[in-house]
């Protein structure tokens, strides 16, 4: 809601009120296509209680970073639930009357899963384990909310986020004279935001094949031996993953080793997680804007401003990341600028020059999840600077022929310290090099994601007037994209090169302007362009992924207008 002051000549006023109210709901099923044959992600596992962690020293669930006593049974995974667990398990768990700290909003935000870790004081993501279950089908909550029934589900997520903003603003223009307009404004925003992620999970974990061991007496050290457990063996016995003959003895191949079925399990231990993480923040941020007009003549004026601008925190959801949170994203831009016209008003040339400085820069990076995913997470870095300078100019040749385009060049880097960890370099895996201060790198000088410093587009267009007031125009339009980066690390392997597009379109009208018939080619030099870079670690072999422009498009529009055009 806006009202508009005119308090006299020289001095107008605009103020207005903003509210905003949203939820968006995230959701996601991953299942696996299977058959009569494949039953490993559907059937529901047996736990044989003689099936135990051991024999010496300790089994440790290295993606949940657990250590699990010798001896335990697999039936009694740290206390697992009996009849499984759900993508909401943990919630539930946290909706009673003497829920724990962890269920507090924000315990996640406050506590990282780094800094427990070295206070040995648990996790911070309220982690409920189940015995494996399967999923058949016939169990709705190992679907996707509103959506499809699937079978083999290993993947669950669901986040949502509630926004409340509200904002009042006000902004004077004062004209001190014929050549200068002040312009002073104010804003006050408040963004209230509630959170949470949940995740349901199937993992194959716990150490039960070979580890080594050191013995410790009073009298002397043995050296490293090997030492094995066979509850992995025992546990695929129990559950098909074994050939079997006539007798229930398990069929050996030549080398005397179980022949496996597609029931068998090697990664450990079948078992499902459910994690739940709660949210909430409050934002408020006073911002300004100073702006002075100069009309040096009627086809020439100057302006020059410095505006704060504010953008409020938030969350990182659906990965669990190690890094919940974020603050608020401040700067301060300065900027001069010029609007001219001249050749009686045919030609419109306009151009700025400003910087952007940063106090605080959402930088999206990779990260360490509590699962042992490498996880897309918005980190803060502390500074960062966006130099620019750009002009445009709108050129009415003739009467039927217009040409315009407009260049930028924009040089950016991160202007503090930021140690950012990179598990998905592959000169550093994290099997060899388990310190995170072996995978840090500092992004101080670097380019900003996604912010080319050179682009252009020219454009042109041409009408032409046919018999009986019909017309046809001719348009196209040529834009050319620097290099970008899609990491924060300038490696080569994350950037886009720079690319070209160039786009063609003829538009007939009818003399009654009711009909409009197209003709268009996009991208005609089939020129394909990345749009985006995802990385992944170890675990996925250092692969990349990438989104890409489409390439050489053409088509026909028909438009047919019923009433007033």
């Amino acid at each position: 809601m806006q009202a508009f002051w005119d308090i006299n000549d020289q001095f107008t006023l605009t103020s207005g009120i903003f509210f905003y109210d949203a939820t968006i709901d995230q959701r996601g099923d991953f299942y696996s296509s299977v058959t009569q044959n494949q039953r490993r992600m559907v059937d529901a596992r047996s736990y044989d209680p003689s099936i135990a962690v051991g024999p010496a020293g300790s089994a440790t669930l290295a993606d949940l970073g657990l250590t699990i006593p010798v001896g335990t049974p697999v039936s009694a995974l740290l206390g697992a639930q009996p009849g499984g667990v759900t993508l909401f398990s943990a919630k539930e768990g946290c909706q009673t009357a003497n829920a724990g700290p962890t269920c507090s909003r924000n315990f996640s935000a406050e506590n990282s899963l780094e800094a427990l870790k070295l206070e040995n004081a648990g996790r911070n993501d309220n982690l409920l384990i189940g015995l494996w279950q399967g999923d058949d089908g016939t169990n709705s909550a190992l679907n996707v909310i509103n959506g499809p029934n699937t079978i083999g589900t290993d993947l669950l997520y669901a986040t949502q986020t509630e926004r409340e903003a509200f904002a009042a603003y006000s902004q004077g223009v004062w004209t001190l004279s014929e050549s200068f307009a002040l312009t002073m404004g104010i804003r006050f925003a408040r963004d209230e935001v509630t959170a949470e992620e949940n995740v349901w999970r199937y993992v194959e974990d716990f150490d039960t094949g070979q580890f080594l061991a050191r013995i410790i007496t009073d009298d002397f050290i043995q050296p490293i031996k090997t030492v094995t457990t066979n509850a992995l063996y025992q546990y695929n016995a129990a559950n098909g993953g074994f050939q079997m003959d006539e007798n229930d003895n398990i069929v050996l191949d030549a080398h005397g080793q179980p022949i496996p079925t597609d029931l068998v399990v090697n990664g450990g231990i079948p078992f499902a997680v459910s994690a739940y993480r709660p949210f909430e923040r409050t934002d408020e941020k006073v911002t300004g804007r100073i702006n002075l007009d100069w009309d040096i003549n009627d086809d020439v004026l100057l302006y020059f401003s410095v505006t704060s601008g504010f953008r409020s925190g938030g969350y990182n959801l659906a990965f669990f990341s190690n890094t919940a949170d974020y603050d608020p994203e401040e700067l301060v831009a300065y900027e001069i600028g010029y609007k001219t016209r001249f050749m009686n008003e045919t030609l419109q040339i306009n151009g700025s020059f400003y910087l952007y400085d940063y106090d605080n820069i959402h930088t999206v990076a990779s990260e360490v999840t509590q699962l042992g995913d490498v996880s897309t997470s918005v980190l803060e870095a502390a500074g960062a600077e966006i130099y620019g300078i750009e002009t445009e100019a709108l050129w009415l040749a003739t009467d039927h022929w217009t040409l315009g385009g407009n260049i930028s060049f924009t040089p950016s880097e991160y202007t503090a310290d930021l140690l950012v960890l990179d598990p998905a370099r592959s000169d550093t895996p994290r099997s060899l090099f388990p310190s995170q201060n072996d995978n840090r790198y500092n992004i101080d000088g670097n380019q900003l994601l996604q912010v080319p410093e050179l682009k252009f587009t020219t454009y042109s267009t041409y009408s032409f007037p046919l018999e009986g007031g019909a017309a046809l125009d001719l348009s196209g339009v040529y834009s050319w994209t620097d290099e970008v980066y899609f990491s924060p690390f300038e490696n080569d392997r994350e950037k886009a090169e720079a690319y070209g597009r160039l786009d063609l379109r003829a538009t007939w009208t009818n003399p009654a302007r009711n009909v409009i018939v197209t003709g268009f080619v996009n991208n005609v030099l089939d020129d394909i362009a990345v749009l985006q870079v995802l990385r992944h670690g170890e675990g996925e072999h250092f692969r990349q992924t990438a989104g890409v422009t489409s390439p050489r498009l053409w088509g026909m529009e028909l438009t047919y207008l019923m009433g007033a055009y």
